[in-house]
Parts: structure tokens; C-alpha cells; sequence
């Protein structure tokens, strides 16, 4: 399954160019991700306070900004930045947060953003993600996943 996370910064006015965050959900990622929530609600029930676990992990596939457009992209006319966009809106990720897209869902490089310290945090019920866009001292987060479309994913094919 793949999905689009809505991102969100830690500064207001600046996110990088990390509006969203593309995922692969696979089965394996999702009973990976089940396993870490079911570890810290096990340690929950040691200590109440705790309320979070961040994990040092590169899952997704690329933060990026669909209205961003190179001039490459500009002169060849593609239409692939307003198709992004376009998609997105379709699916009303802006209410949602995030949103299950197409396998052939496809983000242009130039409209990628640079990140590093990924990290994936995982919450009683959701896991999300969290990065430093490349020379910046914002942090951005994603959307939440909660375990019920973890579950989904995890879930074999029939």
C-alpha cells in the first residue's frame, strides 16, 4: 500500500519544501511498526510518563512538494507537478492527513526535498515520522498512520 502523509513543521512559515511524505506501506514495515506499539504499551504499564519512542529509520520514500517546478521541468511542459497536486486534492489529503494512493502514484525527483535524522515515532495507537530538512534547524513531522491501517497493510493479500 502505498500512502502520502500531510506534513507539518516545526516553524510555521518554513517546511523545507517537505509539504508531504510518500511511503511504502508494506507488510513488513506495518508488522514491524504493530510490534514497536505493542513493545512501548507493554512499557507503558512499567512507566505511565512514557509517552513515546522515536526510532532512528529511513522509511519514506521522499518528502516533497508538488508545486515545486524546476526549470527543466518548466520547459518540457510535463504537467507531472499540477497532476501531483491535482491527485492530492482529489483525495482530499488536506482532510485527512493521510491518504492511500495509486500504485503508479509517482512524485518527481525535482520536487523532492532534502531531509536526514529520519526518524520514525511511534505512539500508543499511530506511528509517524520525523525529519530535519538538509541545512535547516526546523524539524518536520507527518501525519499520523494509526495501527488500524497498520493492520491493513500487515494484513496478507487475498
Amino acid at each position: 500500500m502505498r500512502v502520502v502523509l500531510k506534513v507539518t513543521s516545526s516553524n510555521e512559515n518554513y517546511n523545507g519544501g517537505c509539504e508531504y511524505a510518500l511511503l511504502d506501506l508494506t507488510p513488513e514495515l506495518a508488522t514491524l511498526a504493530m510490534r514497536r506499539i505493542a513493545v512501548l504499551n507493554e512499557q507503558k504499564n512499567l512507566d505511565p510518563d512514557l509517552d513515546e519512542i522515536y526510532y532512528w529509520a529511513c522509511f519514506v520514500d521522499c518528502y516533497f512538494d508538488p508545486w515545486v517546478e524546476s526549470a527543466e521541468d518548466a520547459k518540457e511542459g510535463e504537467g507531472t507537478n499540477s497532476a501531483v497536486g491535482d491527485t492530492l486534492d482529489e483525495l482530499k489529503i488536506e482532510d485527512n492527513g493521510v491518504v492511500s494512493v495509486p500504485e503508479n502514484f509517482h512524485v518527481a525527483p525535482s520536487q523532492y526535498a532534502a531531509v536526514e535524522s529520519e526518524q520514525m515515532v511511534v505512539r500508543a495507537d499511530a506511528i509517524a515520522f520525523m525529519a530535519i530538512p538538509k541545512h535547516c534547524s526546523v524539524r518536520v513531522q507527518t501525519a499520523e498512520i494509526p495501527i488500524t491501517m497498520l493492520e491493513t497493510a500487515a494484513a496478507p493479500a487475498r
